[in-house]
């Protein structure tokens, strides 16, 4: 199973950041901060990563993340 950044995502389905966050419902802004930073992403609703998971046509666990991925208890 293939595991990307959000932005290598966006890239390889040939998405501008104003496409993809057009078709998520979100502004190009909050997708540029989502690549910038991996905790940025990390803090994003669950709803969200679904959408951007279902426009990009992956799994969620395709995501590439980090151990900063998960909300400390």
């Amino acid at each position: 199973m293939e595991r990307y950044t959000l932005s290598q995502w966006r890239r390889l389905r040939g998405y501008s950041q104003e496409e993809l966050a057009h078709k998520v419902d979100l502004t190009a802004k909050t997708i540029a901060n989502y690549e910038k930073s991996n905790l940025n992403f990390c803090n994003a609703s669950y709803n969200t990563v679904q959408k951007l998971a279902n426009v990009l046509g992956i799994t969620l666990s395709q995501f590439l993340l980090d151990s900063t991925s998960e909300k400390q208890k």
